[in-house]
């Protein structure tokens, strides 16, 4: 139904104690974490009895790269691979070498060949349980699929691992954890514990930890061992997580207690190392030509993945003053020559002509270009940091994280921008989100408390106010007017909430069917009034299965709605009798 129908009474909000709130400490054996990252995924886990003596005791799994260089790697590509009949073949490395293998002996047709496909779920209100994603070859296949036989492998290559360690371990021994961007929208984490569930994760020993706030659980808990005055009470720090996707960025202070507290709703963008690799791609088309670099690209399906693995190490460590060498690029010099033309003569007379320098097999790009490839990301990242910032005068430490973090370009302009912070970046950034997950499975009540991204409510019918309410909302149903697509404020943006405990509670009357929608809105502004005002965005609806258990009469239902966790939670009762309605959140479209 389109407005749920008011009945006077105002939300309300509540704390359940302590005895009712879920346990937030796991008793399993062990605790697994999947970060599933856009552009490399990888996998944690601990023992129980090793969490209690050290928490930071983290097995962590490392990749062995393909091609000739054999480098390990703390993650391992996020590309998957699968036959011409949908059936799963490889993921990670193993997936890039085997598809570029079958494009050199023209043997790849019809193959599906994904990579970064996670960032598809990013900045979307309405995401589809039935959306497509399209492969590298322009077919498609379901989302749901392609995500849930990439988790289903990590899962798989974790258990092995395990069973390597200690025998016996059955599956009901082990919780669960899959890391999300802090900043996605609450439909891309519902489709990701669907996809966690397809893959055979059972609900119950799943959680969903934002990596912002593992990330924070990790630098504090291997700060506070290496140096134990950096997180003493009352430290306030930034942390910044910049992933191949998504820069994520979030304020906490440390509890008496040693716990986090949430300073500031979780925010940030699509600022990764990706938008890096993207100006790369741009760059060397600027200089060779689009259709020379198409053709590489379709014909060299080799090459193509070792240069795309060769400037992945380049990104990371070059400085400005450098000359940087790329091995690769004298195969793509090589498709240019086909053409008749040479790379001087495509260089003659453009900015690049005196930069850009062919010598033996190696092709000189200085590194004054390369740092022009960040400027629009390093640029988004700074910004967004001073502004969070300037509300939060009084924090001096600045946490961070993540693969793109151990860029030297953005590392610089950090430390150069924030002359008067500590910049920090523990050991294994990469790896702190995975690290910090497993340490948040075997204990969630680390994070004691956060700060609403978003204003959330639903759409509700009142009784019309000439005085108060505009003409064009005025509907006459049941024998009286109404004002539709009020907004019904459950929580306000910036409200602190308590994981386990802030509750928020509604009655409406329900219709004496058997079953009921209410619809979820949301809105960054902090007092909305109507439900269509700009910004308001309808994310989903409470589904309510009713009992027929009267044959007339309006049903009033009391829905009870849980704040704080990485997800939203919902729950439904007839008021006057003892029956539980069944309801659930559905943000999947």
């Amino acid at each position: 139904m389109r407005s749920a129908r008011e009945t006077g009474r105002a939300a309300r909000s509540t704390q359940r104690s302590e005895q009712e709130a879920t346990s937030s400490s796991s008793t399993k054996l062990i605790v697994a974490a999947i970060d599933f990252g856009t552009t490399y995924s990888g996998y944690a886990y601990s023992f129980l009895s090793d969490f209690k003596k050290d928490p930071l005791n983290i097995y962590a799994k490392y990749w062995k790269t393909g091609g000739g260089e054999g480098l390990v790697t703390e993650k391992t590509p996020t590309t998957i691979l699968f036959k011409p009949n949908g059936e799963f073949h490889s993921f990670g490395y193993e997936a890039e070498d085997q598809y570029a293998e079958l494009a050199e002996d023209d043997e790849h047709k019809n193959w599906h060949y994904f990579s970064r496909f996670k960032m598809k779920l990013h900045g979307q209100a309405k995401i589809r349980r039935e959306m497509k994603l399209m492969d590298d070859q322009g077919h498609q296949m379901p989302a749901m699929k392609v995500f849930s036989e990439a988790i289903k492998y990590l899962k798989s290559h974790l258990l092995e691992s395990v069973h390597e360690k200690v025998l016996g371990v059955k599956d009901t021994d082990i919780h669960w954890v899959i890391t999300v961007p802090a900043i996605w929208d609450d439909g891309a984490k519902q489709f990701m514990r669907e996809a966690g569930k397809e893959a055979g994760i059972p609900d119950n020993q799943l959680d969903l930890a934002l990596e912002p706030e593992a990330a924070a659980i990790y630098c504090k808990a291997i700060s506070v061992k290496l140096d134990g005055s950096s997180f003493e009470p009352g430290t306030q720090f930034i942390l910044v997580d910049l992933g191949g996707g998504t820069a994520d960025i979030t304020i906490h202070e440390v509890e008496e207690s040693g716990n986090l507290i949430e300073l500031s709703p979780p925010s940030g963008g699509p600022w990764g190392g990706t938008k890096v690799d993207a100006a790369f791609d741009d760059l060397l088309e600027n200089i060779y030509g689009e259709h020379v670099v198409s053709s590489f690209t379709q014909e060299r399906k080799v090459d193509e993945l070792d240069l795309k693995r060769e400037f992945e190490l380049k990104k990371r460590k070059f400085a400005a003053k450098d000359k940087i060498r790329f091995r690769v690029l004298s195969t793509l010099t090589k498709t240019l020559k086909k053409t008749g033309r040479t790379l001087e003569q495509n260089l003659s007379g453009t900015i690049y002509e005196g930069q850009v320098i062919k010598k033996n097999d190696k092709v000189t790009i200085p590194g004054t270009l390369m740092s022009e490839l960040f400027e629009d990301v390093k640029k988004n990242i700074i910004q967004h940091m001073q502004e969070v910032l300037m509300q939060h005068p009084e924090v001096n430490i600045i946490l961070m994280v993540g693969g793109f973090s151990d860029s030297d370009v953005i590392m610089t302009a950090v430390k150069e921008t924030f002359l008067h912070k500590t910049v920090i970046i523990p050991p294994e950034a990469s790896l702190a989100v995975v690290k910090g997950a497993v340490m948040y499975g075997h204990d969630t009540s680390v994070i004691i408390s956060r700060s609403m991204p978003f204003t959330y409510g639903i759409s509700v019918a009142v009784p019309f106010d000439v005085n108060k309410h505009p003409e064009s909302k005025k509907v006459y149903k049941g024998g009286y007017y109404k004002c539709e697509d009020n907004f019904k404020v459950f929580i306000r943006v910036g409200d602190t909430v308590i994981p386990g405990k802030t509750m928020v509670q509604h009655v409406c009357n329900a219709s004496t069917e058997s079953s009921a929608n209410v619809e979820i809105y949301r809105t960054k502004s902090k007092y909305p009034i109507y439900t269509d005002e700009p910004g308001c965005a309808n994310i989903g609806s409470i589904q309510l299965q009713l009992n027929n258990i009267r044959s007339s009469g309006l049903r009033t239902i009391q829905i009870t709605m849980s704040f704080g966790s990485t997800e939203l939670s919902v729950q439904a009762k007839e008021e006057g009798t003892n029956n539980a309605v069944m309801a659930k959140f559905n943000f999947l479209h």
